[in-house]
């Protein structure tokens, strides 16, 4: 082999690549620096941008909290990155955050990553804006009055107290809690928010996959977003539409249900609620708005829950003085005492559990359910100034 063949070689297996990957980060670095408002001259927070395109979200989604640590301690509350494709600052700490919250619609804007909208779709509350948003807000938080959470009790006591029966069933043999109470939260979520009765719409295997399901999709919710096969985006979608194709059996048998039945009184749940909305306005009803609605009314709805549920059995393990006055205060309302049958649950009691709600809170506030949120920047401000 000549040197001209030599040289061409080395220049194709060497020199070619070293030089496209120096063009891919001379690229990147100048689409970053093209992301900021040049008309402010604040400097941007301090943080690192990771790779071309993929930024740092590989990291993040291989390290989790070990990555959020790590940066918060290198950057302090305020850093800038690259997740899910896009440009990000994370923001931290009360005064900041309080900050953020106060200034919707004013400094920012709800925006959930590309990967969310995809999986959720267009047509649920979080990808919604302006007076869509808050006519489907209105609608959905009549659901959530003072009486219809009354009316939501004794279902909910009816699963758990089933629940409970079936753990103490057990004996001796131990079992998962985190798993567990999620398919518990998951019965209570359809019942009161989708008027669906899980356990005789489907059988147990059906109800397992659909729970299984929702894992696998919250496990990919947020992820790049490329759409090719075996990535967390696709993964995603093939589960969301398992979800959608068995919700939209429920959603056809409430509709059959709702025009058959006769008009009267009693609570209604979200999706009735929905339903009746399009109804009263003339609309023809939207299937797909509606299996967005409902998978993101579960998804929300037994998810946090779940989790906060589990944190709140944790500490009270962890400190049995705290499980003792919240013995002794439930007995004080006659809620343990097997005797007293009459004593039904209702929101009065409930609102008379001081100690409980204290419990409660302090709960979230160590162990949040939702780690943070979204938002997009509707014009430059400044933050964390001293």
């Amino acid at each position: 082999m000549g040197l001209p063949a030599l040289l061409a070689s080395a220049l194709c297996t060497f020199v070619l690549p070293l030089l496209l990957f120096l063009a891919a980060v001379k690229l990147w670095d100048l689409y970053c620096v093209s992301s900021r408002d040049r008309s402010c001259a604040l400097p941007l927070p301090p943080g690192t941008m990771g790779f071309p395109f993929f930024g740092e979200t590989l990291q993040m989604v291989l390290q989790r909290r070990k990555f959020l640590q790590m940066k918060r301690r290198k950057y302090g509350f305020i850093y800038k990155t690259h997740l899910f494709g896009r440009p990000t600052v994370r923001v931290m700490g009360a005064d900041n955050v309080r900050r953020i919250l106060l200034g919707e619609h004013r400094l920012v804007s709800v925006h959930w990553p590309a990967s969310v909208r995809t999986i959720l779709g267009s047509g649920c509350l979080s990808n919604l804006h302006d007076s869509s948003h808050k006519q489907r807000k209105k609608v959905i938080m009549r659901a959530f009055s003072r009486e219809a959470l009354q009316c939501y009790v004794p279902v909910i006591a009816e699963e758990v107290g089933t629940c409970l029966e079936q753990w103490l069933s057990r004996g001796e043999r131990g079992l998962l809690v985190y798993p567990q109470v999620k398919r518990l939260m998951f019965r209570i979520a359809m019942r009161i928010l989708l008027g669906c009765e899980p356990r005789l719409a489907s059988g147990g295997d059906a109800e397992q996959q659909l729970v299984e399901a929702f894992e696998e999709m919250t496990r990919n919710l947020f992820s790049l977003p490329i759409d090719v096969p075996f990535s967390g985006l696709y993964r995603g979608l093939k589960a969301r539409n398992l979800i959608h194709a068995r919700i939209e059996e429920n959603i056809r048998a409430k509709i059959c249900g709702l025009r058959t039945a006769e008009a009267g009184g009693g609570c209604k749940d979200v999706l009735q609620l929905l339903i009746e909305h399009s109804w009263e306005r003339g609309e023809r009803l939207d299937m797909q708005a509606l299996k967005q609605s409902s998978t993101e009314l579960l998804f929300g709805g037994h998810e946090t829950t779940a989790s906060a549920a589990t944190s709140l059995i944790t500490y009270l393990g962890l400190y049995p003085h705290v499980l003792q006055k919240v013995r002794e205060e439930l007995k004080s309302k006659g809620l343990l005492c097997k005797s007293n049958q009459d004593n039904k649950l209702d929101m009065e009691i409930l609102e008379q559990l001081k100690y409980i709600g204290c419990v409660i809170k302090e709960t979230l506030r160590l162990n949040p359910p939702v780690p943070g949120g979204f938002r997009v920047a509707l014009k430059t401000f400044e933050l964390n100034v001293s």
